[in-house]
């Protein structure tokens, strides 16, 4: 999968195919335009407004730790972001 195919598949959703003569039919109605990186940079919002902790959160969203943290700290840290994405989880079906 190339760095773009997420990206592309969304865009050709929303009827919007570089190259193409022929658009396919918009699925999204009216929805507003989105890529992957606003979906990240949601996520990455609700992380702090349900008060995970910053690494935590950047985990979350597979960031590497950088500096003297990343060189030292060797912690998985798997079970909190399970329960930080478990949490995300439960909070979004209440939105909707």
């Amino acid at each position: 999968m190339g760095k773009d195919t997420l990206n592309r598949a969304i865009a050709k959703l929303f009827g919007q195919e570089p190259g193409k003569k022929i658009q396919p039919p918009n699925k999204m109605e009216n929805l507003e335009y989105f890529t992957v990186h606003d979906l990240r940079r949601t996520c990455r919002s609700l992380l702090a407004s349900l008060s995970v902790p910053p690494h935590i959160a950047e985990r979350c969203l597979n960031h590497k730790i950088e500096g003297v943290r990343g060189v030292y700290d060797r912690y998985d840290y798997y079970n909190e972001i399970k329960e930080a994405l478990n949490n995300l989880s439960i909070n979004v079906r209440n939105i909707f």
